[in-house]
């Protein structure tokens, strides 16, 4: 299942590469997060050092705004599969469910980041920082699907949670697959970072740039695609189509020649 799955997103990544381009407008607060000694990029990801003044109050406030941004991405990134499989416009998803999606995201995110920042102060304070590292890879990883049940299933977070857990249990080769092949991709990142920083070039600012238009919008549409097929109906469907060989289509002409213009005046 998980051939079909990786060969599907390939499809769909391309098909949808506008959505991971769009991605690219996080990079204003790049722009931003120079000005603050307080934040520091490295290996694809913006870290944030807490202190107690009034430049730390004004960095968090463009955090939280900045994570309301990746969410509404994400959504946007997840909402793409379900689109083309269910065959849907933005205009019918937008009113409904993109706006609630994107909030539900940020509250996730926003805890989340919470939590590990508690386990993090406890990992220094207790000397424990490979065990709490360990434990915040492991609920992050059990957490992952929570984006693309609050998208597809329409419910808030905790219920997410729930479904994020329950389908680690039910697919778990496919989602050991997708974390598998997610590691390994951030690793080749983080190889290229620093190559690039080693001759002299802003490897930080790259491997930001590869994992923000890459990687997140290619391993979201993955999970969403691979949490999708948990309908049995869909999953026969998408099997059986994935299976089949395209076939070259001719490109369908759409324009009329005048002298077959409809007598009525219509085309």
């Amino acid at each position: 299942m998980f051939n079909i799955v990786l060969k599907r997103t390939f499809e769909e990544f391309s098909d949808n590469f506008k959505v991971a381009l769009s991605f690219g407008v996080l990079f204003i607060f790049v722009a931003i997060f120079v000005f603050f000694e307080q934040f520091f990029i490295s290996s694809g990801t913006v870290f944030l050092f807490f202190d107690i003044n009034l430049f730390t109050l004004v960095g968090l406030i463009c955090a939280l705004v900045f994570l309301y941004a990746f969410s509404f991405f994400i959504s946007l990134s997840v909402y793409s599969i379900q689109r083309d499989i269910h065959r849907l416009t933005l205009d019918e998803y937008w009113s409904v469910l993109l706006k609630k999606g994107s909030l539900n995201i940020f509250i996730f995110y926003f805890f989340l980041v919470l939590l590990f920042f508690v386990l993090s102060i406890l990992g220094l304070t207790f000397s424990q920082v490979v065990f709490s590292s360990v434990v915040m890879f492991v609920i992050s990883t059990l957490l992952m699907y929570v984006p693309q049940s609050i998208i597809f299933d329409e419910v808030g977070v905790g219920y997410a949670i729930r479904e994020s857990v329950s389908f680690w249990r039910k697919s778990f080769g496919v989602s050991f697959g997708i974390l598998f092949l997610s590691t390994i991709a951030l690793f080749l990142i983080i190889l290229i970072e620093f190559v690039f920083d080693y001759f002299g070039f802003p490897g930080s600012i790259i491997s930001f740039v590869l994992v923000l238009i890459f990687l997140i919008p290619f391993v979201e549409q993955m999970k969403s695609y691979a949490y999708i097929l948990k309908n049995n109906l869909i999953r026969a469907s998408e099997v059986s189509s994935a299976r089949r060989k395209k076939k070259f289509v001719e490109p369908f002409e759409r324009t009329t020649r005048l002298r077959e213009k409809n007598p009525r005046g219509k085309l």
